[in-house]
């Protein structure tokens, strides 16, 4: 039977059976499923590589992440440009230029990302792939979904900004 914890109050977790500790995650997130769905997003309830129940989007502009975190919902924001150099059609320039812009994403972050926003090198799309981490309070749970499609633009635009540096 799932505990009656409240999500802002994690004093308790540790005495938790992990299946107590999923059950008040998943009442927790079911209104974030409710509004990402609401803001037209095919959203659905997993569980993450580290056993905890989050809430995921996937769709054509990226993937969206809703956990329960200590203050509020950690939300995190990806979006990827697959196949970056696709057109090189020489293998070895190929491995080049993915080499050249993995050890130039970390300068890149330096000079040009918020501390909310992360990059790297996506090695199974071959391409940049950027993250934004937020921290939303529990009483924002309905309005998840109109937050997330106003973040989206900026999170491209940030992707192109990191794509014209590679150049």
């Amino acid at each position: 039977m799932p505990s009656s914890i409240d999500p802002a109050n994690h004093d308790d977790l540790d005495d938790l059976d992990p299946r107590d500790i999923i059950a008040r995650d998943r009442l927790a997130l079911e209104p974030v499923l409710a509004s990402l769905k609401d803001a037209g997003y095919y959203a659905y309830g997993t569980l993450d590589d580290q056993n905890r129940w989050m809430i995921a989007v996937d769709d054509e502009l990226g993937h969206v992440n809703v956990r329960v975190g200590d203050d509020g919902f950690d939300v995190v924001l990806s979006m990827s440009s697959p196949g970056m150099y696709a057109e090189e059609e020489n293998p070895w320039k190929l491995r080049s230029r993915n080499r050249l812009a993995r050890m130039t994403l970390p300068r890149i972050a330096r000079g040009f990302l918020e501390p909310h926003q992360s990059v790297e090198w996506d090695e199974i799309e071959e391409g940049v792939a950027v993250h934004e981490h937020y921290q939303l309070p529990f009483n924002r749970a309905g309005d998840i979904g109109r937050f997330v499609r106003e973040q989206h633009p900026k999170l491209e635009d940030l992707l192109t900004l990191i794509e014209r540096q590679l150049g």
